[in-house]
């Protein structure tokens, strides 16, 4: 991504979104804490992120707060679903999408030794609580761990779903 700076606001606007990453998308699972899901959201801008899809059932939906995302929400094309096998379905068939689900199981791959290159890829993250749900995990072509060195178990989910699409970014970045 290029830094536009020196380029007047209006201008800056529009060479930033022109760069979005249409091979790259995210997809929140019932994330219940919306401070997280802010944390989240500012993140994904900050790294070019073209597609948010959140999914809910439809009376669970959560409020976006503009001021905790830092206006981030504004500049995302967020998608709403109340399934997540539509919303898989959806990255897939319209968008020829490989899903990437991050679990918190040291068996899986790590992250970093999965090849993101190619394809276009949306990283999936779950509930803070209970993590993604078993369809979820069922649907996504690639399940990998974000490996710790430490006594602590996992990361916060706006943590973890940082790390992962940095690295998505980075690997695609240097190609």
């Amino acid at each position: 991504m290029k830094n536009f700076a020196h380029l007047p606001r209006i201008e800056r606007i529009q060479k930033v979104m022109e760069q979005r990453r249409t091979d790259l998308a995210l997809v929140l699972e019932n994330l219940s804490e919306e401070l997280n899901i802010s944390a989240i959201l500012r993140t994904a801008e900050a790294l070019g992120v073209g597609r948010v899809c959140l999914v809910y059932p439809e009376d669970k939906k959560p409020h976006l707060s503009r001021k905790a995302s830092s206006g981030a929400k504004d500049w995302l094309e967020i998608e709403w679903y109340t399934s997540i096998a539509d919303c898989i379905t959806s990255l897939r068939e319209q968008s020829k999408f490989k899903v990437v689900a991050s679990i918190v199981e040291p068996s899986l791959p790590l992250l970093w030794d999965q090849a993101f290159t190619k394809d276009k890829i949306a990283v999936m993250v779950g509930n803070e609580a209970h993590g993604l749900s078993e369809e979820a995990i069922q649907l996504s072509d690639y399940k990998v761990y974000l490996p710790l060195f430490g006594l602590t178990e996992s990361l916060n989910v706006s943590v973890a779903a940082a790390l992962f699409l940095y690295e998505v970014v980075r690997q695609k970045e240097i190609g």
